[in-house]
């Protein structure tokens, strides 16, 4: 999902309405404990404090079409101390905080086993349940759960 402060930005760089901000050249990404919002607000980055800081993208393919890929691992700081559940990643035209100029938030998708390249190694069992989590979060499939019959059938009975 894309945030409106970058539709705005490339519709105004586009059509020559609104040429500043001019179309970002540079990218990171960021990692997020909360859902963002389209406006770019709602984000909560780990603590630098903790080790963290946003990657720099350095090898986006061309689009095709309509999508831009990422063709290397992205690899971030080792932490010093818990980064909370991350559940969302955030692209950002800056690797500063402060500055709220969210670009892309995410988007989850499947890929073809065709796609992959080469084989990288296995997670780990609580590393799957952290992964398991966070799809968890991101799907609002604890909110589904909470608003089933069978669950709220359930739980009377409790």
């Amino acid at each position: 999902m894309n945030t409106n402060y970058f539709l705005n930005c490339v519709a105004g760089n586009v059509f020559g309405t609104k040429t500043d901000p001019a179309i970002p050249t540079t990218y990171y990404i960021g990692l997020s404990t909360t859902t963002p919002n389209t406006n770019g607000s709602g984000v909560d980055e780990p603590s630098t404090d903790a080790g963290y800081a946003r990657v720099q993208l350095t090898t986006l393919s061309e689009p095709l079409d309509g999508v831009v890929t990422n063709s290397q691992a992205i690899n971030f700081n080792e932490s010093t101390a818990s980064w909370g559940t991350i559940t969302h990643f955030v692209i950002y035209d800056n690797p500063a905080f402060k500055e709220a100029s969210v670009v892309q938030l995410e988007q989850i998708r499947t890929i073809d086993k065709s796609r992959i390249d080469n084989y990288l190694g296995k997670v780990t069992p609580r590393e799957m349940v952290a992964i398991e989590k966070a799809l968890s979060v991101s799907l609002a499939m604890e909110q589904l759960k909470k608003r089933s019959p069978k669950h709220k059938a359930k739980r009377a009975k409790e």
